[in-house]
């Protein structure tokens, strides 16, 4: 492919294509040219600032990120977006301090927008205060109350809580003020099943996929309901399309190979297991399963060769996978009474990778 800018572009557009091809330098001198524009006095174009300093900040550089955040609320001090994004990065970076001390700035500059009330009140939650989390809510839906998003936000905390009724009307309020919105009727689905109406949770799911019939998630949280109720094979269809709209989804191959798992249906789980691995090679989530299915099993042992952790490398959870496919064809191909020289085949083929 091409490694040439698109012609016909402004700066920014070209700045933001650069990024997208990993040419990180280009992008870095272009959005100091236009920032510098800005600094000189032509007119500053906010979204220079924005993308630069999130782009610095994904790079893992947070006093770059801050640099370039700065400069743009240097020269446009009631820019609520440059403010938003800079706590949202020093929230992910674990400065809640700084993050906090942002978000009253930003919301001093703009107090009628839900949507920083929503990431403000994100940050609490983290931190583990929910009473500021929750007056945080309270004051984004009364200064924004035509804010869907911040209604699902409400509706969300409030079924993190437990508090299902409270949950239900906002999530009833979010649906009546974003009625194309598939999220908020999946989470009302949710809520609703967890207050035990699970037939109007089937209504609410279904009314989500007829807004947005391709929410994988939507599939994969209709498909858990329905299996909690012992609906088996409606679940394994919702698990099948949503499948087939997105086959490298990892979490719902997870789920659907988890409940076959659970109806001990092991070869089916095995089978699922595989799939999401080959969709989805660097899926801690599947490997781990997977491999504790078998370790239960009595398949493998606690070895390291099966061992999977949060941040293994790519490599690592590769053998892992591989390992374990080479385990689901041996399993299927032989007796329980062989598995022991299963095992000590995957021994020597990895004191063979070792003296290599």
């Amino acid at each position: 492919r091409s490694r040439k800018a698109p012609k016909g572009q402004g700066l920014l557009s070209v700045a933001v294509w650069h990024q997208s091809k990993g040419d990180y330098a280009a992008a870095r001198r272009l959005f100091r040219m236009l920032v510098e524009e800005g600094e000189s006095g032509a007119r500053p174009d906010g979204r220079a600032f924005l993308a630069w300093g999130r782009m610095e900040a994904k790079l893992g550089d947070m006093p770059a990120a801050r640099r370039a955040f700065a400069r743009g609320v240097a020269l446009m001090p009631t820019n609520v977006h440059i403010v938003h994004a800079w706590a949202v990065e020093e929230q992910k970076a674990g400065h809640a301090d700084d993050a906090r001390r942002l978000f009253e700035y930003a919301l001093e500059q703009e107090a009628s927008d839900g949507l920083i009330y929503q990431a403000y009140a994100l940050l609490e939650q983290q931190e583990g205060n929910m009473e500021a989390a929750e007056r945080l809510l309270e004051r984004g839906t009364e200064a924004d109350p035509g804010n869907v998003y911040l209604w699902n936000a409400c509706g969300v905390f409030e079924t993190r809580r437990g508090n299902l009724e409270a949950a239900c009307r906002m999530f009833e309020q979010a649906t009546v003020l974003g009625p194309t919105h598939c999220p908020s009727f999946q989470a009302y689905a949710i809520a609703l099943e967890r207050s035990k109406r699970c037939d109007e949770a089937a209504a609410k799911f279904e009314e989500a996929l007829r807004i947005d019939a391709q929410s994988v998630p939507t599939y994969q949280a209709y498909a858990l309901m329905e299996a909690r109720r012992g609906n088996y094979g409606k679940a394994r269809g919702l698990f099948e399309k949503g499948i087939a709209i997105d086959p490298r989804h990892a979490p719902i191959f997870h789920a659907w190979a988890t409940m076959e798992e659970q109806l001990e249906d092991y070869k089916r789980a095995r089978d699922l297991f595989n799939a999401g691995v080959e969709a989805a090679p660097s899926s801690v989530a599947l490997l781990k399963s997977w491999a504790s299915m078998e370790l239960r099993l009595g398949h493998i042992d606690k070895s390291r060769e099966f061992a999977v952790y949060p941040k293994m490398g790519r490599r690592g959870l590769g053998q892992v996978g591989e390992r374990l496919e080479m385990l689901r064809l041996l399993v299927e191909q032989r007796t329980s009474d062989d598995l022991k020289l299963v095992m000590e085949w995957l021994e020597s083929q990895v004191g063979k990778k070792e003296q290599w």
